[in-house]
């Protein structure tokens, strides 16, 4: 082999070896990024578990509201009708 076509092959291997450890970098930065994405999605569902826990007990107590406020338009109608009267 000549020595240019010897040279060029030692460049083209050098070449080769920088983008397989940039590669391999940038495949660990994406690991990385991916095990803090996993942990984000951990956080967001142990939050979104304690919203809908909250919002359960929202929906037991609107019956509740609703009795009253019902009670309360009762009561309200009543000391109407006794004022009028007066």
């Amino acid at each position: 082999m000549s020595d240019d076509r010897l040279a060029r092959l030692e460049d083209m291997m050098g070449q080769l070896v920088g983008m397989v450890g940039k590669v391999l970098a940038e495949q660990q930065d994406m690991r990385s990024d991916m095990n803090a994405m996993k942990s984000d999605i951990s956080s967001i569902n142990a939050r979104l578990e304690r919203v809908e826990a909250s919002q359960i007990s929202s929906y037991e107590s609107i019956p509740y509201l609703l009795d009253k406020t019902a009670e309360h338009d009762r009561d309200i109608h009543a000391i109407k009708g006794r004022l009028l009267k007066i």
